[in-house]
């Protein structure tokens, strides 16, 4: 009787210990971005024995437990009973990407991905190792032919979402500071991760239209012009840039009127003004162009675009007939000067009978003939005051106010003179 106990107890014993060694491994949660690494089985048409599936289940409970030395082992060992197991191969690719090795990683995954190119956790492997490397385009390219295959793990759509996330991101942030040729075409692979982002669309337009790429700025703002945004400032700014690169001047001034209108910004006014500048630039005679962009401009320049600026000039009645100058007859403005002789403003020589019209133009002469002009064309800011008292009271810069004398004076500045002389004079 004790010895049928003796073996009852042997034989429960040996069923507790048999039971005890096919304990499966405790199930582990992955944590953080080991949720990434999805099981190496995934999508695997291969074969495996009992004895290779509860040696990789423990296998990968331990690398997901951070056994990853325990784990490295057991992978090995499947692999010397069946070198062709892949999921044992990506399992040492996990652990390498674990220890900080994605090199390694690299080279062991593309083994695999090379052998079975439709296997979803070898693409997924090789996406992980990509991003660990820093080649998160390549990696998003990866995720994103995973993540819509039938059946593609959950964690494929979370990856490509934090993957365009952050790509968008770092390129916005990189293109803010780069050159603009450089930020166009970061822009450009922006647009291609979330093309409905209107901050990035905006700012390449703007981009482009620096770089005077009309028609590619035309076509990146299309979406918007045909959407709600089409109102938005920065919308109807670029449009009425567009036009004016394109030559469409009166549109492009339409579409400034009315934004200048709405957003009353100084910015906008001041580009309205040169939008109307450059349309009536186009309009004049080859010699108001010369002088308009001249860097030293003479009193012949002077003349001419004080005739084209100033409407009390252009304008003026009852004029006397000026005296003739004999060095103004081949030379372009020849009108332009008679007018300025007419109204009083050049005077002839009356022996040598020249108005000097080649003498270049000091700042100190620019002073002298825009006071002279206020008073004589009588402009009520300068009623009953001394010459030198006539530009301040006008509210007009003096050309000469801290430059040397005879310093010469440009086109620009000098249109800029007279567009107040104009102001002032109405």
């Amino acid at each position: 009787m004790n010895r049928r106990l003796t073996l009852a107890t042997l034989a429960a014993a040996l069923i507790l210990s048999a039971c005890a060694g096919s304990t499966p491994p405790p199930v582990v949660t992955p944590q953080g971005d080991d949720r990434y690494l999805i099981d190496p089985r995934t999508t695997y048409t291969g074969t495996s024995t009992e004895w290779i599936d509860r040696r990789f289940n423990t296998a990968w409970s331990q690398l997901l437990s951070g056994q990853t030395e325990e784990a490295r082992k057991r992978f090995n060992e499947i692999l010397n009973k069946d070198e062709e197991y892949l999921p044992a191969q990506l399992g040492l690719v996990a652990a390498e990407l674990k220890q900080g090795r994605p090199d390694i990683a690299g080279n062991m995954v593309m083994r695999v991905v090379d052998r079975a190119p439709k296997y979803t956790a070898a693409r997924v492997y090789e996406a992980e190792v990509a991003i660990a490397e820093g080649q998160r385009r390549e990696a998003l390219e990866i995720y994103r032919a995973v993540a819509s295959a039938p059946n593609a793990p959950e964690t494929a759509g979370e990856r490509v979402r934090y993957l365009e996330r952050t790509l968008f991101e770092e390129l916005m942030v990189r293109a803010q500071a780069a050159p603009e040729s450089e930020a166009i075409g970061m822009l450009r692979e922006a647009l291609t991760i979330n093309a409905t982002d209107t901050n990035a669309r905006l700012l390449l337009t703007q981009k482009l239209i620096a770089e005077k790429s009309w028609d590619e700025a035309r076509r990146v703002l299309e979406p918007l012009v045909n959407s709600g945004e089409v109102d938005r400032p920065e919308v109807q700014e670029s449009l009425a840039e567009i036009d004016a690169g394109r030559g469409r001047y009166q549109e492009a001034i339409v579409r400034y009127e009315r934004l200048s209108r709405r957003t009353r910004d100084a910015r906008h006014e001041k580009r309205l003004a040169e939008i109307k500048d450059q349309w009536t630039a186009l309009n004049m005679p080859p010699q108001y162009q010369a002088a308009i962009e001249s860097t030293a401009i003479n009193r012949a320049d002077f003349a001419v675009l004080l005739y084209w600026r100033v409407a009390s000039v252009r304008f003026a009645q009852n004029l006397s007939t000026p005296p003739i100058a004999i060095d103004i007859a081949d030379i372009a403005g020849r009108e332009e000067i008679i007018r300025a002789i007419a109204i009083g403003l050049y005077d002839v020589d009356p022996v040598t009978r020249r108005v000097a019209a080649a003498r270049p133009l000091t700042a100190a002469s620019a002073s002298r003939l825009a006071t002279r002009l206020l008073m004589l064309r009588s402009a009520p800011c300068a009623r009953g005051l001394t010459s030198d008292q006539v530009l301040s009271a006008c509210g007009i810069k003096d050309p000469a106010a801290g430059v040397p004398a005879d310093e010469l004076v440009s086109g620009r500045a000098a249109v800029a003179l007279m567009d107040q002389l104009d102001k002032a004079l109405r």
